[in-house]
């Protein structure tokens, strides 16, 4: 699980707007799923929404609050269902994933991040898609 990463953005918002305001629009633009986890840092904003009804169904989104910007963070790995709130937990927890998402430009690296359990982010060496 995990691995390499890419963030993708996928939807601007008005610079002006709440934080309320901006996960408000995410959730529009994904049609309806919900926040099942919210962490709020002073430069990003991280989101797992999942499906109603479907716990096992969740993506990770990352609003940098720089840029007004949404990406969704995409894993190469197995988990072509979604994430669950557990795994969101082991990601947080296991992995040096917060030190990027406290800098969310980073995230834009276009070759992506190795995200490997108790070891430091590192910059993918090449792409990977």
């Amino acid at each position: 699980m995990f691995g390499h990463m890419k963030a993708e953005p996928i939807l601007n918002v008005i610079p002006t707007c709440s934080v309320e305001e901006a996960v408000k629009g995410l959730i529009e633009a994904t049609e309806g799923a919900q926040a099942a986890r919210w962490l709020e840092f002073p430069t990003a904003v991280l989101l797992l929404l999942t499906i109603t009804g479907d716990s096992q169904s969740g993506a990770f989104y990352v609003l940098d609050r720089r840029s007004n910007t949404w990406l969704w963070l995409d894993f190469e790995d197995d988990q072509y269902g979604g994430y669950s709130t557990s795994d969101f937990d082991l990601l947080v927890h296991e992995y040096d994933f917060l030190s990027l998402v406290e800098r969310p430009a980073l995230l834009r690296a276009d070759a992506g991040w190795l995200l490997e359990p108790h070891k430091p982010a590192e910059m993918a060496g090449g792409a990977c898609r």
